[in-house]
């Protein structure tokens, strides 16, 4: 009896059949291999000294698919029927492919075999790739409310990664990438220019970046894989996990399959979610983006002069092998170009955003924006907050001449904004 063949894995569960032939190497390769409800599905191909011949996406159970990949792959093993039966012979091909697709389930599971672990107390263990807020090969959704400065945050992570600049946080210098689902491309070259400025690069300092606006995640992800793998990227900034383009984000097999995507490219990764409409002290979307991210960070700022100057507040609201970080407070100012210095905020600039205050003058003064007025149990209702918090609130409004009383609901009065006050 003929010995079976013998095939070889990789740690990322991919599995592989070599043959020599001559002066030929072949391979036979199975890769992204999944139980499915119809059988054992893989990316099979077919190599011929390092380079792929040809390749399908299939039911690697079904004896036509084998046989039509075999078929189309031996053409290309020679330019003649003889110098390809050279190599191998068609039946000879067809015959190694059944064997090896027999074997492919097998060898899979062997990869993801438990294997014995000796515990360790050893704190180095712990390491980042950007501390305290990126754990090295760990991910992070950094969530916020729209238009608050994630997107310069998150650009600022990656080009301190990138050149290794440590003013805010501690990076493990590598090369990064940007990956812009959601801006204009032109928006980007200003962006990197004055964020490098600010963080006392040169102005012409560059970052890769992935412009991909419209595009989800899902689509060009395989693109992404290569383009980390050819370059020794470390790690990526993702605006904005929202476009994974999976489906609805509320739903539990979407975000697993949204992290799951982000996992599989073996880096460091950052990915920008934001937060339900009148409420910034949660993200939107499925529990499961945070069972299967490491770090949950929350991004809070507020507009605190004329200028237009932002502080912002990175609070780490989940952690998974490390330590819960303090809070970190950033100033960003703005001129007529855009972000024009960062800067460590002070306590009483940031004190607003850690009692919360702030998050709940946002949220009421932003759903009285909605509607035409509402009294404060009314308001308590709808932004799930206690009733005595909301009547704080809307006193201190009140007195600021930030909304003003406009009628009555029962025995209560109702409030809304003030003409000519932004929100």
């Amino acid at each position: 009896m003929e010995d079976p063949i013998q095939l070889e894995r990789d740690k990322e569960g991919n599995v592989f059949y070599f043959k020599k032939t001559g002066e030929h190497l072949l391979a036979i390769t199975a890769k992204n291999i999944r139980k499915e409800a119809t059988g054992i599905h893989a990316r099979l191909g077919v190599d011929l000294d390092g380079e792929e011949l040809e390749f399908t996406v299939c039911n690697i159970e079904r004896r036509e698919e084998r046989q039509r990949l075999s078929n189309s792959a031996h053409k290309f093993f020679g330019s003649s029927q003889e110098e390809a039966d050279s190599i191998v012979s068609k039946g000879e091909l067809l015959a190694l492919m059944t064997k090896f697709c027999a074997l492919v389930w097998d060898t899979y599971l062997n990869v993801q075999s438990p294997e014995e672990m000796v515990g360790s107390i050893d704190i180095s263990a712990v390491s980042y790739s950007l501390k305290p807020h990126v754990l090295t090969g760990g991910g992070t959704i950094m969530y916020g409310k729209p238009g608050r400065g994630k997107s310069f945050t998150g650009m600022m992570m990656a080009l301190a990664v990138n050149y290794g600049v440590n003013h805010y946080w501690e990076p493990e210098q590598g090369k990064a990438l940007f990956i812009n689902l959601e801006r204009p491309e032109r928006t980007m070259t200003p962006r990197i220019g004055t964020i490098s400025n600010a963080l006392g690069l040169n102005s012409t300092s560059s970052l890769a970046v992935m412009n991909k606006r419209g595009s989800g995640l899902y689509e060009i992800h395989d693109a992404l894989e290569r383009y980390i793998l050819e370059n020794e990227v470390t790690f990526i900034v993702l605006d904005s996990i929202s476009r994974s383009g999976t489906g609805d984000m509320k739903e539990d097999k979407v975000a697993s399959r949204t992290v799951d995507m982000l996992n599989d490219l073996g880096v460091a990764w950052l990915a920008i979610g934001h937060t339900p409409k009148y409420d910034e002290s949660t993200y939107y979307g499925s529990g499961q983006y945070e069972a299967g991210a490491d770090v949950m960070l929350r991004h809070q700022s507020a507009v605190i002069d004329e200028e237009g100057s932002l502080a912002v507040l990175l609070e780490v609201t989940k952690a998974n092998d490390m330590p819960i970080p303090r809070p970190m407070g950033l100033h960003y100012s703005f001129d007529k170009n855009g972000l024009s210095a960062i800067r460590t905020a002070t306590k009483d600039e940031i004190k607003p955003l850690l009692s919360g205050d702030v998050l709940l003058e946002t949220s009421i003064k932003e759903y009285l924006g909605d509607t035409e007025a509402y009294s404060a149990t009314q308001i308590s209702k709808a932004l799930d907050v206690e009733r005595t918090l909301v009547t704080s609130v809307l006193t201190k409004l009140y007195r600021q001449e930030t909304i003003t009383a406009v009628g009555m609901d029962g025995k209560e009065k109702t409030y809304g904004l003030r003409y000519g006050n932004p929100m």
